[in-house]
């Protein structure tokens, strides 16, 4: 009975003393576990040295051609200042020993590109001359206007505009007759280019008599 009481208490002193070893074990794979989260959570971003790497080498590279090309670069500048140094010189030697001609030469040149440049805005020009004239670039061919008896009473004859011939026109003025307001007219308005009227085609409307209410 002594033996099984002491290996009863061997026992139980065993069991505490593997609790008390397996305790922080399982406390630290619980701290592992709860910190591994935390640590996905903040990945390390490799692409970031690799950037700063090839910003450094772009920089390197960008240094070493400005080294090589800045002689090359001077040197033309240099030799360009001296060819234009040298030409300026031959030229004012020349224009010392013949200013009437050269300057005569200047001044037929100045001419001539006044004259272009008159001629150029003359043809550019989208006024015809009118005193009303627009000036448009690109206006309406035609234009169509509807006049009421009224509006034919109070109009008067525009100058400067002829009526077309009627002998070619049969089926315009046929279109032009169906669109006429009764007692008044249709008119067909060709326009140029800037918006002034051209020429006309005049077409009255079927007539209407007013019937007279007798008292």
């Amino acid at each position: 009975m002594v033996y099984l009481h002491s290996s009863i208490s061997v026992c139980n002193s065993v069991d505490p003393m593997i609790m008390s070893h397996s305790s922080p074990k399982s406390r630290n794979t619980r701290n592992k576990s709860s910190s591994s989260p935390t640590c996905s959570k903040f990945p390390v971003c490799d692409g970031s040295q690799s950037a700063a790497i090839d910003v450094v080498i772009l920089i390197a590279v960008i240094t070493a051609c400005g080294f090589l090309f800045f002689p090359y670069v001077k040197l033309i500048t240099l030799k360009s200042i001296e060819v234009f140094s040298d030409l300026s010189l031959l030229v004012k030697q020349e224009i010392l020993q013949n200013p009437i001609v050269y300057g005569s030469l200047a001044l037929s040149i100045f001419c001539a590109a006044i004259s272009t440049w008159l001629v150029i805005l003359l043809c550019t020009m989208q006024r015809c001359g009118k005193p009303n004239c627009k000036g448009l670039r690109k206006a309406v061919e035609f234009d169509i206007q509807l006049e009421t008896e009224e509006c034919v009473k109070s109009s008067s004859n525009k100058r400067g505009m002829f009526e077309l011939p009627r002998v070619h026109h049969r089926e315009l003025e046929a279109e032009l007759k169906k669109m006429a307001p009764p007692n008044g007219r249709a008119v067909l308005v060709f326009r140029a280019r800037c918006g002034c009227s051209v020429r006309r085609l005049v077409v009255s409307g079927p007539k209407k008599q007013q019937r007279k209410i007798k008292k």
